[in-house]
């Protein structure tokens, strides 16, 4: 049944901005196209080769010659996908590996000669910056230590109030290290020692660590299918201190044979996942930190990110991202904002977050009205809760998906939001399915048209929700509207009441 309702979802629209970014890492080179250069661009194409560039780093200081002419098929691929694609805008970026091998600008060369590629040798810095930058990209509050773990190096980097500072690269990459074949005693010391030159995490206290790059991804994803978390997505996903210590131990307790056979962990990841544990572990040993938060955006997201002006950066992310998806899903896509403006009373003991999630459950209410009644709140609220958003946790894309459901379908009932409740606590799940059934009776009383609700006024005291609408328009009052607007009041456990007024509210 799922199968068959997502062949209706709408095709979603993309410009003709679009963005090539070919990443030449350590463990391996992908290309990602981006629709556009806004905001919140979307990931129109995504593939990776694993060619292991800095598998011999370590030992010999040297890129390998089947790792090189892996890397170099896989770019020639690239470039001509790129040039039947028509984009123009390309940017190539190569990391740690092709930085510090002696036969590093060798391989540059080749590239450039071979694919017509002009390939961007990052230094340490600028890779940091690019990583902290695409962990702000899509976590925009993010305050505290991110850390991008690739094949050949670790970056580290200071982030807050929208601002890189402190940053670090250092030689620990897992791919590199593996193939280091150090004791485990000797790797530790190795990595410590390495640690210490980057002295201000020493001052880095009581806040998150924000993880990046695939081999740490990795443990994010072997946890959400351990512990059948109900949403598999890993940007955004978070495990407390003593979670990701549990995590970290029952990784390094595995076999690499177990490693093999984990549920989760892909066989090419798992040769070097003792060793991104064993990372992990050690910062996590040196830094006092609150939470890991998995991000799933990195460098690549960074390198566009740091093109936009600061103003379009400050943008919220996710709220970008349901207008657009209004704008190409819904059929009035401003109407957003007058519902929102409309349940103002309904929300004003809210925090910024709960009107943040009840602004974007606003804009997105009515992305479903294309599909058949009958699956219009399943629709609508699987096209929200596994979205590409940005600048939400888990959480928080329950609350929205579960206020649209109950938009379309009055209740919780249905198979579809069984799994997001598991998120919710009791009271968030009363608040979501509150705001889900003022969205109802918004849509119902407006037709879904825009400049009926700014005429009229819901109110809500302590004892009655109270819907005002002047005399022009109270034939709109019909029976679904007084059965929904009950609805709302006894959700709140309030009573409902109508009221007539001779003129134009204001």
């Amino acid at each position: 049944m799922e199968d068959r309702d997502r062949e209706l979802d709408p095709v979603v629209k993309v410009s003709d901005r679009s963005t090539a970014v070919i990443d030449i890492g350590s463990n391996s080179v992908r290309l990602v196209v981006f629709d556009g250069p806004q905001r919140v661009p979307l990931p129109k194409f995504n593939e990776k080769v694993l060619c292991g560039l800095g598998q011999e780093l370590g030992t010999t200081g040297r890129l390998g010659e089947k790792a090189m002419a892996d890397a170099l098929a896989a770019l020639r691929r690239y470039a001509a996908l790129v040039h039947h694609m028509g984009i123009e805008r390309v940017m190539v970026a190569a990391t740690a590996a092709v930085r510090e091998a002696d036969n590093g600008s060798e391989f540059v060369s080749e590239i450039e000669q071979q694919c017509d590629l002009n390939v961007q040798v990052l230094s340490g810095r600028q890779e940091a910056r690019y990583s902290g930058l695409g962990v702000l990209s899509g976590i925009p509050h993010a305050d505290g230590l991110a850390g991008d773990l690739g094949g050949g190096s670790l970056e580290l980097v200071e982030i807050s109030d929208f601002r890189i500072h402190e940053t670090a690269t250092l030689p620990l990459g897992a791919l590199r290290l593996s193939h280091m074949n150090m004791p485990e005693k000797k790797l530790r010391k190795f990595i410590n020692k390495k640690f210490a030159k980057a002295a201000w995490l020493e001052e880095m206290t009581a806040k998150n660590f924000y993880a990046v790059g695939g081999a740490w991804r990795v443990l994010a994803r072997y946890h959400i299918i351990k512990t059948n978390h109900p949403l598999n997505i890993i940007h955004n996903y978070r495990l407390t201190g003593e979670e990701i210590t549990a995590l970290i131990d029952e990784i390094l307790a595995m076999s690499i044979e177990d490693l093999y056979n984990a549920n989760g962990i892909p066989k090419s990841r798992a040769n070097t996942m003792h060793t991104a544990a064993i990372i992990m572990q050690e910062l996590l040993e040196k830094v006092t930190l609150k939470n890991v938060i998995f991000s799933g955006n990195g460098l690549r997201e960074g390198m566009l990110f740091s093109e936009l002006k600061k103003s379009v950066r400050k943008r919220d992310p996710l709220l970008d991202a349901c207008r657009d998806m209004a704008a190409s899903e819904g059929r009035f896509a401003e109407h957003g904002e007058e519902i929102f403006d409309w349940l103002k009373d309904l929300v004003r003991m809210a925090d910024r977050k709960g009107k943040r999630l009840t602004l974007a459950a606003a804009t997105l209410s009515d992305i479903a009205w294309w599909a058949n009644s009958d699956y219009r709140a399943a629709q609508a609220f699987r096209r929200i809760f596994r979205a590409p958003f940005n600048g939400i946790g888990h959480r928080g894309r329950a609350m929205i998906a579960l206020s649209v459901y109950a938009r379309y379908k009055g209740d919780f009932s249905g198979p579809a939001p069984d799994d997001s409740l598991r998120l919710l606590s009791e009271a968030e799940a009363k608040n979501a399915l509150t705001i889900g059934l003022a969205l109802r009776l918004s849509h119902t009383l407006s037709g879904g048209t825009i400049g009926i609700l700014s005429k009229t006024r819901l109110e809500v005291s302590s004892t009655t929700v109270t819907l005002r609408i002047p005399t022009s328009l109270s034939a709109l009052v019909g029976q679904h509207v007084i059965k929904q607007l009950e609805d709302l009041a006894a959700a709140l456990d309030l009573k409902s009441e109508i009221e007539v007024t001779p003129s134009r509210l204001s």
